[in-house]
């Protein structure tokens, strides 16, 4: 109910309003943090008018989104827009909601971060400040290799989400004509993201397969240590960083897939082909 104005203004807000935009469009698991762009979009020629991809401010306004870095003119987490200025949506950086840390960049391709964007806003009327209806908005889009889905929270309980109850309608309503409003963002690796890593450790547990068979057949003296035999298990041994490159979104070093299985596989293969290279420099009765 949130995705259509009329439907908004049938949960009772009154005021001046203006819908929020919030969108993500870049997400660092490492730091923790993700950068959003927040759109603001009047719904009143009172406060202002709206263009293709901007708007122009009728009254003073400003607009506070809690994040950990500050993109105003002054540094601060407040955007003042002045009236009879055009101008677009901002940049802020949010940090990893405190909802939901278990599962970091170490579980990947199963990570999953949270984001919380708590807006804020009013305007300047005679010289005081009033609160300005916000109305949030749903939409998100694909990050990168990331799903992002939105839900409407409650700005003093972000545990909340809001539904389409009387009771989630009741509770909002109240906050949005204080002009304050807050979204979660979910953030999880795409199912395409987690299909193509799993046909990476197929192939990586192929390649250990295979050079670990060979290997075992020529120390047994049931295949001859040829010189094809070993550019193979060396060919393997390589294929294996080569493979680790390609995983999509680029995870660092020392993920839980690389524990259980990149790094035993290339050590594996590694061990596999230099006892190839000894059973072939040591042969005496082969012939390639």
């Amino acid at each position: 109910f949130f995705q259509a104005e009329d439907g908004i203004r049938d949960i009772g807000v009154t005021g001046v309003q203006t819908c929020a935009l919030p969108i993500l469009t870049d997400i660092n698991p490492l730091r923790g943090e993700a950068t959003a762009r927040v759109l603001p979009w009047p719904n009143d020629e009172e406060i202002g008018h709206t263009f293709r991809s901007g708007w122009l401010p009728n009254k003073k306004i400003s607009i506070h989104v809690d994040s950990v870095i500050g993109h105003s003119k002054n540094g601060d987490t407040l955007q003042t827009f002045q009236a009879g200025i055009p101008t677009g949506g901002f940049d802020v950086t949010l940090d990893e909601s405190p909802q939901d840390t278990s599962r970091d960049i170490a579980f990947y391709p199963f990570d999953r971060y949270v984001f919380e964007v708590p807006i804020s806003a009013s305007y300047e009327e005679n010289g005081n400040q009033i609160d300005l209806t916000i109305l949030p908005q749903d939409y998100t889009k694909q990050v990168d290799s990331y799903d992002v889905r939105m839900d409407h929270v409650l700005a003093q309980n972000s545990e909340r989400i809001i539904g389409a109850s009387k009771s989630d309608i009741a509770a909002i309503t109240n906050e949005l004509e204080q002009g304050m409003s807050s979204s979660i963002f979910t953030v999880e690796r795409s199912d395409s993201t987690k299909v193509l890593s799993f046909i990476i450790m197929i192939l990586m547990l192929s390649g250990l397969i295979s050079v670990g068979t060979m290997t075992f057949m020529v120390a047994m003296h049931m295949r001859p240590p040829t010189l094809s035999s070993l550019t193979w298990s060396a060919a393997l041994t390589f294929s294996l960083i080569s493979l680790r490159g390609i995983y999509p979104g680029s995870p660092p070093i020392g993920i839980l897939i690389d524990k259980i299985i990149y790094f035993p596989a290339l050590l594996m293969t590694l061990v596999c082909s230099l006892w190839v290279l000894i059973m072939w420099s040591r042969r005496e009765d082969y012939i390639n």
